[in-house]
């Protein structure tokens, strides 16, 4: 494929913004050193700026240190935050899930010692990675060509990621998504995702003999797409378009929205019985969905809230639609390639049909998840209360209607807001569309992998365990994975490996440097021969990049940056400071005018017309530029504050899982031994109503404002996970009001989503407690 052709503005908005991209000039006719009229294509020239801009970044002796260069700096910082910040999030959730599990099953009594033991070891070794060295030189070389190849030829992955079974995936995608696709922000490695996504697709469209069943199951496949979801970019989008209207809605804590018949029947015979005492004859206790959907009272409740949800639904529809500019190059890439491969693999297939593909990724595997669980995509602080949270769950299932082919079978009540679904059909339909129309990326691809080829510096930060359980997999699904064409390499390199190393224990994982090369390839010296372009061309962009950078390092007020621009003067001046790289760029810029001169391709009667228009183009594009990167920085920004506070959450849970494991084992081992064990108590500590109200401890307060300054609270732990707090006035020797807890039935209320501790006089965020008290009352043992 020929690097020659224009590059897709798609492709180029995908691309991280410390890279330049270039609007496309017009060129005139020039004349060749033949003498004949030569056309030269501004394609060609396109390609080849935005390849010699990406080698000018490697270039060490000369700084740029203009407005643009400092946020593109800060820009690039950012991102390279969000990504790690990313991966550790990720880890953290895995442990958290698994946590979330065996705590279930100690909260009901039914996990044994050794069971505790083993979850007490996984708590042992979750510390932070240390940072380390490979071990073997001789492995340092050969996993970096493994990996090497793994990563720039994604086929290899996705064979594995189709042969790994649902136990393997999770630690699989970690590798894969995070580690050597992990900087989600760069072009080359963000592209190669993708190519590896749609030769996974590709795979499932050919194995499955029915559309209607294609990305539905929970399968590796889908499990890669979710969680391809859920890196930076994706969680950027959702914080833009979902965050306003979920939170907005939130807030509307005592509106009941629900439209399940048999539900609010049994609402409505609570209320009566609450007020009366006692129920009419013709209202019994209980009755089946039929009948309750055929009551009078129960239908007159649900009219108005039909209503008001599809007018909710709609709103969020609204701001899904508009915001279309704001999806992820990499989500419109993939919805791209299941409309491209639904018409190749099933011709009959109608649009409609197409539409409900499409719809089932974006809506089921990216907005559903977000809308019914705002929280663990960090879109809110806290857990939602009962109302708001069954609301967002009816809108994703409203939108997931309109999205697919609607089925009321199990759920018939849904039938009442089909209006919503008819009138939007063409609507949805018109955006999945829409969502699709992206360009390719596969050109740029072939110059950043040209690019990479000829750095010295290509590396993957990963763990030892990353390595040795990817060796694994390979090692395992061998035999299947070295069966397609042009496995040569891969062979070789597992040979030359020999068996997988066992995982190391979690606590002697360190985290390495990989240096990552080609065994094969060298870097490229000839690059007009590479990538079948004239050196005129490759001389043209080179000189148009260096003037660029010159006219960004003078100083501004200098006479050579005038306009109009005088490239000589430029060039001369640049060679005469002192500055060893300023020095260089000049020398080579006054040999690049003399070449080009020579070729015919500039004219020193015009003063280099045809590149002082483009170099002065591309100063208008790079002023521009900087606005868009300051824009981008600022909502990246938030985007990090938020990632990092749902780690500290994570981290807050793991802790709290811990001290509870702690409690439990230490009374287990108690019992065994026929003896209670002596505890040290802890407390009290006292807390201001003040301060309990600013930490979110306190989330809705009874106490008259004129008093709040004379309430404070204590908190005692006499064992541990029993607690006891106490509610006092000032000037009283004994507390109003004492409650007892126990860290079992905080840890509870947590998982069945009861977000309110009841205080009689205030209300307790249970969250927020836990921190606290994870805070105040960590035991050194824990």
């Amino acid at each position: 494929m020929s690097v020659t052709t224009m590059l897709a503005p798609s492709a180029r908005n995908s691309t991280s913004s410390t890279s330049s991209s270039f609007v496309p000039v017009t060129r005139q006719n020039t004349v060749g050193s033949d003498g004949a009229p030569r056309s030269v294509r501004a394609s060609k020239r396109y390609s080849v700026t935005a390849l010699y801009l990406s080698m000018s970044a490697q270039d060490k002796d000369m700084e740029i240190e203009d407005e643009l260069a400092r946020v593109q700096k800060t820009l690039r910082d950012l991102k390279s935050r969000i990504s790690s910040q990313s991966k550790k999030n990720f880890v953290l959730e895995k442990d958290v899930r698994y946590l979330d599990s065996r705590i279930a099953l100690l909260i009901q009594n039914r996990m044994a010692l050794e069971e505790q033991n083993e979850v007490a070891s996984h708590f042992d070794e979750s510390s932070e990675l240390q940072e380390g060295t490979f071990p073997d030189d001789r492995k340092t070389q050969q996993y970096g060509n493994l990996f090497f190849l793994l990563q720039s030829e994604p086929r290899h992955i996705a064979a594995l990621c189709r042969l790994v079974s649902m136990a393997e995936i999770d630690s699989l995608l970690q590798t894969v998504m995070f580690t050597i696709y992990g900087n989600q922000y760069e072009s080359r490695e963000e592209h190669l995702l993708l190519t590896m996504f749609q030769s996974v697709l590709s795979a499932q469209f050919d194995t499955t003999p029915e559309y209607s069943s294609l990305l539905r199951a929970n399968t590796p496949v889908s499990r890669m797409m979710t969680t391809y979801t859920r890196r930076g970019p994706g969680q950027s989008y959702l914080k833009v378009v979902l965050a306003k209207q979920i939170n907005n809605l939130i807030e509307l804590k005592d509106l009941n929205l629900e439209i399940n018949p048999l539900k609010v029947y049994e609402r409505m015979v609570k209320n009566v019985e609450e007020d009366t005492g006692t129920l009419p004859a013709n209202m019994p206790r209980s009755v089946s969905a039929e009948e309750a959907a055929e009551n009078p009272q129960v239908q007159a409740i649900i009219e108005p809230r039909l209503t008001m949800l599809m007018e909710l639904a709609n709103t969020f529809l609204s701001t899904i639609i508009d915001n279309i500019n704001e999806t992820p190059y990499g989500i419109r890439w993939i919805c791209k390639q299941i409309r491209s491969l639904t018409k190749r693999k099933y011709p009959d297939a109608k649009d409609n049909v197409i539409c409900t593909l499409i719809g089932g990724f974006f809506f089921l595997r990216f907005l559903n998840p977000a809308i019914v669980t705002p929280r663990s995509y960090m879109l809110i602080d806290n857990i939602p209360s009962e109302h708001p949270r069954r609301t967002l769950t009816l809108i994703a299932k409203m939108l997931q209607n309109l999205a697919n082919k609607p089925s009321y079978s199990k759920e018939p009540y849904m039938a009442k807001l089909s209006p919503f679904v008819t009138n939007n059909k063409n609507r949805i339909s018109k955006f999945l569309n829409e969502l699709c129309e992206v360009g390719d990326f596969y050109e740029s691809l072939e110059m950043d992998n040209y690019v990479a080829l000829s750095k010295k510096d290509l590396e993957l930060n990963i763990t030892l365990n990353e390595v040795y359980a990817t060796h694994n997999l390979l090692e395992k699904h061998a035999k299947e994975l070295l069966q397609g064409r042009d496995t040569e390499h891969l062979t070789i390199l597992l040979q030359e490996l020999g068996p997988a190393p066992p995982q190391v224990p979690r606590k002697e994982n360190r985290a390495i440097i990989l240096p990552l090369f080609s065994r094969w390839e060298s870097a490229l010296d000839d690059l007009s021969a590479a990538l079948d372009i004239t050196q005129e061309d490759v001389y043209f962009m080179e000189a148009k990049s260096i003037f660029v950078q010159l006219l960004r390092t003078l100083p501004p007020i200098s006479a050579a940056v005038r306009r109009p621009l005088n490239l000589q003067k430029i060039a001369d001046v640049a060679a005469t400071t002192k500055d060893i790289g300023t020095f260089r760029k000049g020398m080579r810029g006054i040999e690049l005018l003399n070449q080009l001169k020579e070729l015919g391709v500039i004219s020193e009667a015009d003063g280099y017309q045809i590149l002082r228009e483009e170099v002065e183009q591309e100063l208008v594009h790079l002023g521009s530029l900087k606005e868009k990167v300051t824009e981008e920085s600022l909502k990246l920004d938030e985007v990090y504050k938020t990632i990092r506070d749902h780690n500290a959450y994570l981290v807050s849970q793991l802790e709290t899982y811990k001290s509870y494991l702690h409690n439990v084992r230490s009374q287990s081992e108690g019992k065994q031994r026929g003896k209670q064990q002596k505890q040290h108590v802890l407390g009290p500590y006292k807390f201001t109503h003040q301060q309990l109200e600013k930490e979110g401890v306190i989330q809705k307060s009874n106490v008259p404002d004129n008093r709040r300054a004379n309430i404070f609270f204590t908190i005692t732990s006499p064992t541990p996970g029993t607690f006891v707090i106490s509610l006092h006035y000032k000037g009283r020797n004994r507390g109003l009001l004492e409650l007892d807890l126990k860290l079992d039935d905080l840890l509870e209320m947590q998982q069945n989503n009861h977000d309110e501790l009841d205080l009689e006089y205030v209300q307790f965020n249970v969250p927020k407690v836990l921190a606290l008290l994870n805070k105040r009352f960590a035991r050194k043992k824990w």
